[in-house]
């Protein structure tokens, strides 16, 4: 009798399941692309998995202490008869974007490669001068 109403969990997840494709999980996805970012010495190192993107479909851009990845990706896929007609076109468009936080780097010196659907961006850090803080003294 318990199987005749869905459980609570499962009205949360109505809506993603309605308008979800049934087909989205056989092709990959980029929806949440992978990114590890490692500190080193002298610089960050950020690695984000993209594949299947194209490098001119990456913008990447570095402002007020934020780097933002987006990405844009377009498929299409056309069948026609033996006559050239159409018997189904079907077209999407995905966008993907991440942003991360990185402080007191030297933004004239960012590189960037992209290879093998790896986008791998080093991030120089500015040489800060560390002060020690000051006592201040209540009167």
């Amino acid at each position: 009798m318990s199987d005749l109403f869905p459980a609570g969990r499962d009205f949360m997840n109505f809506g993603k399941n309605f308008f979800e494709d049934p087909f989205d999980h056989l092709l990959p996805s980029t929806a949440n692309f992978k990114v590890d970012i490692r500190e080193e010495v002298d610089s960050y190192i950020l690695e984000a998995e993209l594949p299947g993107m194209a490098k001119d479909a990456i913008q990447l851009k570095y402002e007020d202490n934020v780097l933002s990845i987006g990405a844009t990706q377009e498929t299409s896929k056309d069948e026609k008869d033996d006559e050239g007609n159409y018997i189904r076109r079907e077209r999407s468009t995905k966008s993907y974007s991440r942003q991360f936080l990185l402080k007191n780097v030297k933004e004239e010196d960012i590189v960037a490669n992209f290879e093998n659907g790896i986008l791998k961006v080093t991030l120089p850090k500015k040489a800060t001068d560390e002060t020690t803080p000051k006592q201040i003294e209540i009167h």
